[in-house]
């Protein structure tokens, strides 16, 4: 038995919740699948999985096991990265992580033209905003919005954010401009509410380079960004969300841009990836993609300081 082949037999099984769908992933029979699982747990003397009919579960063991076993193949995709590195050719799987705005916005839509520049690199994205341990759950690279805290990675800034007041053309042929942040009040607006918190987002402003902050009193409050989006384009409100957000909108017309003079400065968009990584080609491209692409965005439309 190949002890490493059994491995990632295993954790194809686990990512693909089962053997029917890691065999055809990894291109084998589900036979040679069950094989391979029935091989690892006889060698390792423990039960790796508890399966029926109808549905498979990770053991203790098993829990452990696809810990261990990931990390081990990370290092090894490592490896392999960084000898083809010096050839400049970047292959193998690459996990990316990152929020659903930028995924959705931004990432997804230009793969197609990455993995075209790469084609024996294959990518698996992620979108999610909640705090991950990179290593253990196998990302390679990961883009996040706001303050970077973990001095293991390396991370930099490829995009700067701000908070930008925004409302469609009908809106403001209907209500007219405001000139300061307290005429808001005089107009309809629409809130962000925290998902967690189930509290209303305070508006963020700045006057002479000092922030401050005000709740407009708004008609409607949402904990989704696109759907506050999506209403103001239809002339319901004034919105207020970052750059990131709202790029598209704008450029295109379908919303303008209010209070310039007042806009504050938002949390950074940074890829990060571990220090060990550093040197593989296909984070290195990677990392030279996303980067390229947030420069390109940021070039497309700019807003006022």
């Amino acid at each position: 038995m190949d002890r490493l082949d059994a491995l990632k037999v295993f954790c194809a099984v686990v990512d693909e919740g089962g053997f029917s769908r890691a065999a055809a992933k990894l291109g084998i029979s589900t036979s040679s699948v069950t094989h391979q699982i029935g091989l690892l747990e006889t060698h390792f003397g423990v039960r790796l999985l508890n399966r029926t009919t109808r549905s498979m579960s990770l053991t203790d063991e098993g829990r452990r096991c696809i810990e261990q076993a990931r990390r081990l193949l990370d290092e090894m995709d490592d490896l392999e990265s960084n000898l083809s590195d010096a050839l400049h050719e970047p292959r193998g799987s690459l996990r990316v992580d990152m929020p659903g705005i930028l995924a959705q916005g931004y990432v997804a839509p230009a793969l197609p033209r990455f993995l075209a520049a790469y084609p024996e690199l294959s990518v698996r994205l992620t979108a999610s905003d909640r705090l991950i341990d990179m290593v253990d759950e196998g990302v390679d690279v990961m883009l996040r919005i706001g303050e970077l805290a973990d001095s293991a990675l390396i991370g930099r800034s490829i995009f700067s954010n701000r908070y930008i007041c925004a409302a469609a053309p009908s809106f403001i042929a209907q209500h007219g401009q405001p000139q300061h942040p307290d005429d808001l009040d005089r107009l309809p607006c629409l809130n962000f509410v925290y998902p967690k918190a189930r509290q209303i987002r305070p508006w963020a402003f700045q006057q002479d380079g000092q922030p401050f902050t005000a709740t407009p009193r708004g008609v409607v409050a949402m904990d989704h960004v696109d759907s506050l989006i999506a209403m103001a384009v239809q002339g319901g409100g004034v919105v207020q969300h970052l750059t990131v957000s709202l790029i598209a909108p704008l450029r295109s017309g379908a919303l303008v841009p209010l209070l310039e003079p007042w806009q504050a400065a938002g949390p950074e968009v940074s890829v990060l990836y571990p220090q060990r990584h550093q040197r593989a080609a296909k984070i290195k491209v990677f990392v030279d993609f996303v980067e390229e692409l947030f420069r390109n965005a940021a070039a497309s439309w700019r807003p006022s300081a």
